[in-house]
């Protein structure tokens, strides 16, 4: 059996709709068994939403994914956890796809589980010099100058801030968009547990076990020597929290993540990570057999 597998398509962003639409076209001319979207289909907009996954309508195969931090991008009253919960799995049967956050799959004798992920700032790039505060105000201390409001942060902190750190003109726009009503760490334990529920599940049933996440699972998949503005976003990549989890799962031969727009491939253990590295103008798509 065959699985295709995509992610960041990013389709409420202009310059982003062409070349999904070309993915697309070639998921629909490549015969396989199942699908799965990693991530990031499209932001606030579920009508947007549906119109990415309805790209795949004609794909005769298991239609599955699972949600991105875009995707909980709130719109108007909603709340991202009941986005989370309720509202793209929703949307995302109304166009015939299933999400793995909710409910694992089956391929033969093959355990397909997912989860968004999350981060937890572990994986943050210590030489910056920044303070833990700011990933969480999700504001480099540049940005927290510039923009205002932020004076008793700043102050908190001015002992170890120096031109480097006030140089950082940085914002993580999840701090805007998102509502999750926790904390980054609790949000990112609450899916773990859902995680290993499901792992745990599936190895005493599987004889493969294949994962799907948004977020990235492992440090070595974070780009590295990048300038100092795209070096601050590193801590909300993803956590470690993650692969220590997938390492104690033996089944586990396959994990897929996205979500750095960087594509990346690792031996962790018995495990082949990859992370697909879609960008806003050009689509990947990975085909496993399994």
């Amino acid at each position: 059996m065959k699985i295709l597998i995509t992610a960041d398509l990013h389709y409420d962003v202009r310059r982003s709709r062409a070349p999904a639409e070309d993915l697309a076209r070639r998921v629909r001319e490549t015969p396989a068994d199942a699908l799965v979207l990693v991530g990031d289909s499209a932001g606030a907009d579920l009508s947007v939403f549906r119109q990415a996954l309805r790209l795949f309508a004609d794909f005769p195969g298991r239609k599955l994914l699972v949600p991105g931090n875009h995707c909980l991008w709130r719109h108007r009253e909603e709340t991202s956890l009941h986005r989370y919960e309720q509202l793209i799995p929703a949307a995302a049967r109304q166009e015939g796809f299933s999400v793995l956050d909710q409910e694992p799959a089956m391929l033969g004798e093959t355990a397909l589980a997912g989860s968004i992920g999350w981060y937890d700032y572990s994986l943050r790039e210590e030489s910056l010099g920044v303070p833990v505060d700011f990933y969480r105000g999700k504001i480099s201390p540049g940005a927290a100058k510039y923009y205002g409001g932020y004076d008793e942060l700043l102050a908190k902190h001015a002992a170890v801030l120096g031109e480097r750190q006030y140089a950082l003109g940085a914002r993580w726009m999840d701090g805007w968009r998102c509502d999750l009503e926790m904390t980054d760490e609790e949000f990112l334990q609450r899916l773990l547990e859902k995680l290993e529920s499901q792992l745990s599940d599936l190895s005493a049933r599987a004889e493969r076990i294949v994962v799907f996440l948004h977020h990235l699972p492992f440090a070595a998949l974070v780009p590295e020597n990048r300038p100092d503005r795209f070096a601050f976003a590193a801590a909300y990549m993803g956590s470690e929290k993650i692969g220590e989890l997938l390492r104690r799962y033996e089944k586990i031969t396959d994990v897929y993540c996205a979500h750095s727009h960087w594509p990346g491939r690792l031996r962790v253990g018995g495990m082949n990570v990859v992370n697909i590295g879609s960008t806003y103008m050009q689509k990947n798509l990975e085909v496993l057999d399994v």
